[in-house]
């Protein structure tokens, strides 16, 4: 019986294996790389010289750690033997000096592999150039020292949150502020840290925050303490527009506020010193005008009988005498007139006699004939008696309007309209004149703006001055129909 064939082992794959497994080391873009246990180079694929600048054979016979930096020397052959006796792969970091004498950072991933030939344990290693990847770690971790030195330089507490509002970052500044260590906030609820440190319940708006995505900036007072805070919180968006957390500065404006508060007071004490010099001024203004018209105008009055008394005694035989009395006459009238015109103007009588209603209608008439431009008045009926000091400072501030009106507008007419509510009169003067830059608020240098709008204080009212080039001025006067108590 013919015996059948002996089956051979095919021997085409595994040669199939070894050109695809020799085309693969020969073209990739890492060094292939074999060693004995003391790291000595058996065999280095060509991409040695893209690598390290060699080529393949000058790397035959040398051994790696000749050529690894020494600070990195302990670490490469403690990977390298954890290869040789073990089964995984190990991963190195190394810097290795290139054929240009320069120093190219690696990673080398080896492990240890028994030779099918010498039946020896050899080294294999896979070497790529990080070098490029190195520089741009070094640079992230340069950007992020500079950061961290402005973070923790910066004067003002600067507390990161994460999307629970808990604290995730600090910096030094911070436990200056809040007078704590580190340990104390990371991790912790921005408001409870906020209750146990200032004992405030969310004092900067935190909740706030995360309900309208916005910007919340707050000035907190610390009880018992004088000190100030002001806090600013942003939140902080994901790509996606939802929110992962919030950064949270926190500056102490004690220094700032006290500076505020003495300015204040030093405000409200000048403007008391106004209120008070106004005051004066007008009782000044209402005295003179009484002995300008009392005395003054008594003694042209008496004087003007004398000389009307003198008149009588002369006969028509002196023609030259009765012309001087004529005269005389004349000029005393001129004079008594004119006494009546600055006693009215340093205080109208009909001021105090008859009300605001009545000056206002007195100074438009009189402010027509000495200025010729009209100037109308619509008063409501019935109209509020207004008297005193709110009837006083109000009509100055009508009467500097119409000062400015003729003085400075070239306004062909000026209309005065007053209006009044349950609660408020509203004093309108509109011109039709040439206007002014109202954000200048002084067209020609004075400060008659700035007295009308001290007045309009005194009044516990508003002023609003609403001018354009070219389109007239209205000065708007709103206060309270009943004095503040």
């Amino acid at each position: 019986m013919k015996k059948p064939p002996e089956q051979t082992q095919p021997t085409q794959p595994l040669a199939d294996a070894e050109s695809i497994n020799r085309l693969l080391t020969v073209n990739a873009r890492e060094l292939i790389s074999r060693h004995t246990s003391d790291l000595t180079f058996l065999y280095a694929s060509p991409a040695a010289g893209r690598v390290l600048g060699y080529a393949a054979e000058q790397l035959l016979g040398q051994r790696l750690d000749d050529l690894v930096h020494p600070d990195d020397l302990a670490g490469v052959v403690t990977a390298f033997a954890l290869a040789r006796d073990g089964e995984d792969t190990v991963a190195a970091t190394m810097r290795v000096q290139a054929a240009d004498g320069s120093w190219r950072w690696c990673e080398a991933f080896c492990r240890g592999v028994e030779s099918e030939e010498t039946g020896e344990l050899e080294i294999h290693a896979a070497i790529h150039d990080i070098s490029k990847f190195k520089q741009i770690e070094k640079a992230i971790e340069r950007v992020a020292r500079e950061w961290r030195s402005t973070f923790d330089a910066a004067r003002d507490a600067i507390l990161m949150l994460d999307r629970q509002a808990r604290i995730i970052r600090v910096n030094l500044a911070t436990t200056r502020v809040l007078n704590c260590d580190f340990a104390e906030l990371l991790g912790q609820p921005l408001r409870q840290v906020i209750h146990d440190r200032l004992d405030l319940d969310d004092p900067f708006g935190v909740d706030q925050v995360w309900q309208q995505r916005g910007q919340v900036r707050r000035d907190v007072q610390l009880e018992g303490s004088g000190r100030w805070l002001r806090s600013t919180i942003d939140p902080v968006a994901g790509t996606g527009g939802e929110m992962t957390g919030a950064i949270v500065f926190l500056a102490d404006i004690s220094t700032e506020k006290q500076a505020e508060v003495r300015l204040r007071d030093t405000l409200e004490q000048l403007r008391r010193l106004s209120s008070h010099l106004q005051v004066v001024r007008e009782e000044e203004r209402k005295s003179i005008a009484r002995e300008v018209h009392d005395e003054l105008g008594h003694a042209m009055t008496a004087l003007k009988m004398e000389i009307a008394w003198l008149g009588r005694q002369l006969d028509d035989s002196e023609p030259d005498l009765k012309k001087h009395i004529g005269s005389m006459t004349s000029l005393v009238d001129q004079t008594i007139s004119t006494v009546r015109r600055i006693s009215s103007e340093l205080r109208p009588p009909v001021l105090d006699d008859l009300g605001l209603d009545a000056a206002i209608e007195w100074l438009a008439e009189d402010f027509k004939a000495r200025t010729s431009l009209p100037v109308s008045v619509r008063l409501p009926d019935p109209v509020d008696n207004i008297r005193g000091k709110r009837a006083i400072s109000s009509y100055r501030i009508v009467q500097e309007a119409l000062t400015n009106a003729a003085r400075y507008a070239e306004a062909g007419a000026v209309e005065i309209d007053w209006h009044q509510d349950e609660t408020n009169i509203r004093l309108e003067i509109r011109d039709n004149g040439k206007g002014f830059d109202a954000d200048a608020r002084r067209p020609c240098g004075g400060f008659g703006l700035l007295g009308m709008e001290e007045r309009a204080r005194d009044l516990d009212g508003e002023l609003v001055v609403a001018t354009r080039m070219g389109e007239g001025t209205l000065i708007r006067l709103t206060f309270p129909r009943s004095p503040a108590v």
